[in-house]
């Protein structure tokens, strides 16, 4: 330290002193700081007698004859279709385990899998750049959705502008439909039941290219962020314009969507309970026997069957759904669900709560 202030002398510049100097000298040393300050970089290559290269500074000199030599090379990635199969059954391995395991076991290995996509495809060119594209669309779509299953949905708004824009790259209305019709379920979550209904209204517009089980899709998306707007009469034309669809879909497969009759027939109920209507107790009956595709279905679905013998006044029979779906979401991370079922226990033991309902 008293030769590093020597050389600073030398130059006529000045270092902290005492306490100061000696944080930022175990800064240093930890690797916790880099040294940025020109002069002071100047002063450590005089003592020790070394290059900056040498020493992990930037080169001095930006400019002149030599700055093209120093630049860094530009290293891309070659990108083939098989590359792309390959992340894309990546991506489904995690969603299938996702549907088994929770987004809580998930989380980690759905990050980094998007981290790796992003870099790749900002390394890409050609012609197999635009289903690269494709690929990381669909698992930060994956990645965000698992995030609004834990409630964050800070994380899972980022993920989804992430998924759009390599989806707008990507060129794929089909992608981009999905990615804006889950989107627009985030701002349910959010609070902001007017600014999904904008949302869903553009998915919406995207989705007439689309496949029919998409267009379904999009349908029983767009009904529960309508009845989240208390919007009755639309909800159920959705529902049943999705019910058509999905009947005129047969054959239709999107790795990404779950869409069966049992499936639908969950999410119908799920509308319905927010708009208090008690028929969807048969619904819930039907959705049962699709309940083991996906845990975090299966906990919505447990979660809307208590919400249903709470509305119909079956006080008993609510709480035991509700207990059930408890120990489900906290056994596989759904602290989105988690939240909705609190209400529903507080309203139980006649408590009044003011807690958004949430969708599946």
């Amino acid at each position: 330290m008293r030769r590093f202030q020597a050389a600073l002398a030398r130059a006529g510049e000045t270092a902290p002193e005492g306490a100061s100097l000696k944080r930022m000298f175990a800064y240093w040393e930890a690797g916790e700081r880099a040294v940025t300050v020109p002069a002071y970089q100047r002063a450590f290559v005089e003592i020790y007698e070394a290059p900056p290269e040498a020493l992990g500074f930037a080169l001095p000199d930006d400019s002149g004859p030599l700055a093209e030599l120093r630049e860094e090379p530009l290293h891309l990635v070659a990108v083939d279709s098989s590359l792309v199969e390959i992340v894309e059954a990546q991506t489904q391995y995690l969603r299938m385990l996702d549907r088994k395991l929770g987004s809580a076991a998930l989380a980690a290995q759905a990050e980094s899998h998007v981290a790796q996509l992003d870099s790749v495809l900002h390394l890409s060119a050609g012609p197999s750049r635009p289903a690269l594209a494709a690929a990381l669309a669909e698992a930060a779509a994956l990645a965000g959705w698992q995030a609004l299953d834990r409630a964050d949905v800070a994380a899972a708004w980022r993920h989804h502008e992430q998924a759009k824009a390599a989806a707008l790259e990507s060129g794929d209305e089909t992608v981009l439909t999905h990615v804006l019709a889950q989107q627009a379920l985030i701002l349910i979550d959010a609070q902001e039941p007017a600014m999904a209904a904008q949302a869903a209204e553009a998915a919406v517009g995207h989705a007439s290219a689309t496949p029919a089980l998409m267009r379904a899709w999009v349908s029983a998306a767009y009904a529960e962020i309508l009845a989240a707007n208390g919007a009755d009469r639309e909800t159920r034309r959705l529902l049943e314009a999705a019910r058509e669809l999905l009947e005129g879909a047969d054959g239709e497969d999107l790795p990404y969507l779950m869409l069966t009759p049992q499936h639908l027939a969950r999410w119908r109920a799920h509308c319905l309970a927010k708009l208090g209507d008690l028929e969807v107790v048969d619904d819930l009956a039907t959705a049962l026997g699709g309940e083991g595709d996906s845990v975090r279905a299966a906990t919505s679905l447990h979660t809307d069957l208590a919400t249903a013998h709470l509305n119909a006044g079956d006080i008993p029979a609510a709480r035991g759904e509700a207990s059930a779906a408890m120990r489900m979401a906290e056994r596989y991370g759904s602290r989105r669900q988690r939240k909705r079922l609190l209400a529903i226990l507080a309203r139980c033991q006649g408590e009044v709560v003011q807690q958004p309902d949430h969708g599946p």
